[in-house]
């Protein structure tokens, strides 16, 4: 086998012998042929090895079989087998070998085995550790699917790492046996789609996607390990956190077995370690900061990639490639969830908050084959640097007389409490979390010394042990205590706080930063598009660096194309002038807007006795005077749209703002007006409910008035309702969320929807609401709804809390059997056609909705012969897919008059070829116009059909069903079903905050999740029987 001859144009030392092959001269070679810039002369590439050339004085020196990089200044050469390195006869000789002695002798420079990284030999002694050199051309580095470490590597200790046998494992303590993947139970899977695309359209047009493929070596194998991190038994069975098990994994790669290695793995932070090249397994002990750890190295399966091009493709594939491709992107970067954030990219958008650009990144497998969608981010971060600037913010200016105030100190432990700082007195990387602040000052802190018995003053211990004089004794110390035993507290001046830092988005409008971030966030498609593909040709971009050197693997820096059609908006159903049904037809296709000029709505309901209860003020004055003002437009308009409206209300009195915080209170006085109805033997059918800003008082309103009153109610705040510019719009909103509460409808399809018009139907919508990001306790709360109405406008809503952050719907069947019951009492006959849709589920949880939620539905419903046909579908709109015209004056139909910096897609757009899923029923619909910032389509999956949907068919009915919902004349991202079960679920989750800040403050710490939870989910509260039936969410 002859790998050729390199050729170079720096002079090298002398050709190297043997072996199956020549390498290049001295100078650079080609591919893995020669040395690099000069450096060693000629070595064999073969088994044999060949002999190592003199020394050239160039960055490299001559490479070994597959070596990536030669080694520094010194002999190259040496081969696979017996090759010599610098000067002297080794087995396993290194590739950049020292001057003089052997690969590995004690006198020679350090060789390094066929994978040593690249180093400097010294005669006489080890080289230095390897330099990184970041990869600058895009194709990747030659490497084979298999690699070994020699075996004379895999036995040197490191000293912080020791191999032990099986038997003193058994000794310690069982491991924790591996994560085992539970099927479902159930034979449902996903079904295929059923055609190639649908053809429908009335306009065709060239989109790009922010999908990048991904190039790897279809020959190449990655190894997958199961890497299980524990205590040893003289440490406590308290379970890792995810950086100490990644502090152990780094330890574990420091070892010489392991060293070489470091730049061929990737870690997903648990239990699984994905490498390019062959591990040595079996136990060890490793020991970091003092605390020891056994860990268990087992080869769990070999992946090849060539599966990549069978269908389906593996998940433990695209798993492995997920982690891989997640490791080769964050080189530099801040990673939150799947966020990559550049510290190089920040801006000041308040006085200690950065908001940092990056992307959000997920691999995926389409039809153009393997992708990583890359989407721009911006998040807020706290600005990292000294903690006293955070002082000084809150202090003034400091002197080393100064003090904290009681409510300085308060605000201080507040602002810092949880945040992770590192300290300056010492050398040290280890990282701290804030705990709280010392009572006292620093000045005033003592302790017992444990060696000597004596008490000493902080101030001193730091000047004595560390050479540190603390100027601001005045001021409390950081507590950052590891547990209650072992104290740790450092003085403010010494505390640096670590970049990285989310800061919370709901402390933003305290700041008036809110604004700033949105402005970089939403930004016009055309300039999203820019970022997006500025940040995959940067140099820190996804798939760089060695590691994606090592695995192979490179990312296309182009968007790919794909073709896209513009489905037609449906024609509507709404009311003449004369209160007669008329068909109305979009005037404007390109935007999809109407409004209600000379047109009312299709079906206006009824509203004889509402009343006012205004919580701007006592209701004397000028506030009054307003109020009249508006209320009178409010029955105008009302009355101009088909609602019969009093023109009079049954009740009307004024209130403080005070009294939203008091529950008591606020339960009183609305009382008082359900009773003031009563007494005028009326029944008070709607209460508006004045507001002069937004305070949580508003959840225990609807919390009071929709669980335990049953009253309708509609909120405004006054400061927008009761300006003059724009307040016809505002009105018209405000009249469209009137009448769907009394049960009327807005609009309707002038024309049937496809399959399912032919006998009764019924749509149901799901969603799971789950708790903010950091609360370990609150329960999600699940809502159904469904529509009961042959228009498909009117729904009822079901809510249940089940518990914490459990997505599948633990009571479907209950609830659906319910609303079915309520479909059967107003149409006198069962829905026989049912589409269910879910939102809010990830791909990987599409058999448990089929198998579990689904199942459990068919069981409470299909008895006494009741069996109707069932199609289920998912809405997906957490996701990362972006499209963008290719030509945005192609792009831009005649007559739009938009500028050319707001041009998005077209509602309508749907694309369901090219960057689908290869054997899924899925596409990508935008059915709204987006007005801000770039749109993000809908991600439609049918996982079930019991109706025969063709691809048209689906699209149309989910496209139409995005034009009726009833608080906007515009069709809405997602389809209406998905919607409004969405704003059911946030509406249960105000009754729960509603009911959290009704309670007295817990005393004694935070509960456990597990009872908290528990109660929570059992005591969460039914909707009034009155209300129950109603659309009052919307």
């Amino acid at each position: 086998m002859d790998y050729g001859r390199g050729r170079g144009r720096a002079r090298g030392g002398g050709r190297g012998a043997g072996g199956d092959g020549r390498g290049g001269g001295g100078g650079r070679g080609y591919g893995p042929r020669g040395g690099d810039y000069g450096g060693g002369g000629e070595g064999g590439y073969g088994h044999d090895g060949g002999r190592g050339g003199g020394g050239g004085y160039a960055p490299r020196g001559g490479r070994g079989y597959y070596e990536p990089r030669g080694g520094g200044r010194g002999g190259g050469g040496g081969g696979w087998r017996a090759g010599r390195g610098g000067g002297g006869e080794y087995e396993y000789g290194g590739p950049s070998g020292g001057r003089g002695g052997h690969a590995y002798g004690p006198s020679g420079g350090r060789g390094g085995n066929a994978w040593a990284p690249a180093g400097r030999g010294q005669g006489g002694g080890p080289a230095p550790a390897a330099e990184y050199v970041p990869a600058t051309a895009r194709a990747p580095a030659p490497a084979t699917t298999e690699r070994a470490i020699a075996p004379q590597e895999a036995q040197r200790p490191s000293g912080s790492v020791k191999r032990i046998a099986a038997s003193e494992v058994a000794r310690v303590g069982p491991l924790a046996p591996p994560p085992v993947s539970m099927s479902l139970v159930g034979t449902r899977a996903p079904m295929k789609r059923p055609d190639g695309g649908g053809s429908a359209f009335v306009a065709k047009v060239n989109l790009l996607v922010n999908h990048f493929i991904v190039n790897y070596r279809k020959a190449s194998t990655i190894f997958h390990y199961d890497i299980n991190i524990t205590h040893d038994q003289a440490a406590s069975g308290k379970e890792l956190t995810k950086a100490e098990l990644l502090s152990v994994k780094d330890e574990l790669f420091k070892d010489s077995s392991f060293r070489q290695l470091s730049s061929c793995t990737a870690y997903d932070g648990g239990r699984n370690l994905f490498t390019s090249a062959k591990l040595p397994d079996g136990f060890f002990r490793v020991t970091v900061r003092s605390r020891t750890y056994i860990v268990s190295v087992e080869l769990k399966k070999q992946l090849p990639l060539s599966q990549l091009s069978e269908l389906p493709v593996p998940r433990e594939v695209l798993q492995g490639l997920d982690v891989i491709v997640r490791e080769a992107s964050r080189w530099q970067k801040i990673i939150v969830g799947k966020g990559f954030y550049s510290p190089g990219s920040s801006e000041n958008i308040a006085m200690d908050v950065v908001a940092l650009k990056g992307t959000q990144q997920t691999l995926k497998y389409t039809q153009q084959g393997l992708v990583l969608c890359v989407d721009y981010s911006v998040l807020p971060f706290y600005k990292a640097g000294p903690v006293m600037t955070v002082v000084e913010k809150i202090a003034g200016r400091l002197n080393f007389r100064t003090r904290l105030e009681n409510w300085q100190q308060n605000d201080l432990e507040h602002e810092l409490k949880g945040r992770r700082v590192t300290v300056t007195h010492r050398r040290t990387n280890q990282k701290y979390t804030v705990q709280g602040l010392t009572a006292k000052p620093a000045g005033q802190i003592t302790f017992v010394d444990a060696e000597s018995g004596e008490t000493k003053r902080l101030v001193d211990y730091y000047h004595q042990h560390h050479g540190k004089m603390v100027q601001y004794q005045m001021l409390p110390c950081l507590d950052l205590s590891r547990s209650k035993d072992k104290q740790n507290y450092v003085p403010i001046e010494f505390c640096t706080l670590l970049e990285g830092q989310r800061y919370p988005k709901e402390n933003l409008e305290y700041f008036n930063c809110d604004k700033r971030l949105k402005e970089m966030a939403l930004i016009p498609a055309h300039h999203r598009k820019k970022e997006i593909l500025n940040l995959v040709k940067a140099g820190d971009g996804p798939c760089r660096g060695e590691i994606a050197q090592q695995f192979g693997i490179s990312l296309d820096v182009q968007m790919t194309e794909v073709m896209g059609r513009v489905l037609p908006p449906p024609n509507l159903k709404l009311s003449s002038s004369g209160g007669q049904p008329m068909k109305f037809s979009i005037p404007d296709p390109t935007t999809c807007q109407w409004n209600l000029m000379r047109n009312k709505l299709a079906n206006g309901g009824k509203l004889q006795c509402w009343g006012i209860l205004d919580f701007t003020g006592s209701g004397e004055g000028r506030n009054k005077v307003e109020r009249r003002m508006f209320m009178e437009n409010m029955v105008a308009k009302c009355c101009s749209l088909g609602i019969q409206m009093s023109p009079q209300p049954c009740y009307e009195v004024g209130l403080e703002m005070k009294v939203l915080s008091d529950p008591t209170l606020l339960y009183e006085e609305l009382n008082k007006a359900k009773q003031a109805a009563v007494n005028k033997k009326q029944i008070l059918q709607l209460l508006f409910c004045p507001m002069s800003k937004q305070v949580s008082g508003y959840k225990t309103l609807k919390l009071i008035c929709e669980t335990k009153l049953g009253i309708l109610t509609q909120c405004f705040l006054t400061p927008r309702a009761y300006n003059y510019k724009g307040q016809d719009q505002y009105l018209s909103n405000l009249a469209l969320k009137v009448n769907g509460k009394l049960g009327g409808s807005n609009f309707q399809l002038y024309d049937s929807l496809p399959r399912v018009s032919g006998a009764p139907f019924m749509f149901i919508g799901a969603d799971v609401n789950h708790p903010s990001p950091g609360n370990v306790e609150s329960p999600s709360i699940a809502a159904v709804v469904a529509s009961v109405d042959r228009s498909a406008t009117k729904y009822v809503p079901r809510i249940r809390a089940q518990p914490h952050r459990c997505e599948v719907i633990k009571h479907l069947g209950e609830m659906c059997k319910e609303l079915i019951g309520v479909f059967e009492k107003l149409n006198k006959v069962k829905p026989q056609r049912i589409i269910y849709f879910r939102d809010g589920v990830s791909d990987g949880q599409f058999e448990m909705v089929l198998n579990e939620e689904l199942a459990d539905m068919e069981k409470a419903i299909k008895v006494n012969g009741y069996a109707p046909t069932i199609t289920v579908i998912v809405a997906k709109k957490r996701h990362h897919t972006r499209l963008f015209p290719k030509d945005g004056d192609e792009a831009r139909p005649q007559g739009y008059n938009a500028r050319p910096q707001n041009i998005n897609v077209r509602p309508g757009t749907v694309v369901d070829t090219g960057v689908v899923d290869p054997l899924a029923y899925d596409f990508y619909l935008c059915s709204h116009k987006g007005l801000q910032g770039t749109s993000r389509p809908t991600h439609y999956y049918s996982l079930m059909d019991e109706h025969g949907f063709g691809s048209d068919d689906l699209q149309k009915l989910v496209h139409n069903l995005c034009f009726v919902f009833a608080r906007c004349t515009k069709p809405v991202s997602l389809a209406t079903p998905v919607y409004y079960a969405d704003l059911a679920a946030y509406r249960g989750r105000l009754y729960y905050e509603g009911i959290m800040a009704s309670q007295p403050q817990r005393s004694g710490g935070p509960p456990s999740s597990s009872s908290g939870s528990s109660s929570e989910v059992v005591n969460f509260p039914r909707l009034h029987q009155d209300l129950e039936d109603m659309m009052f969410f919307i």
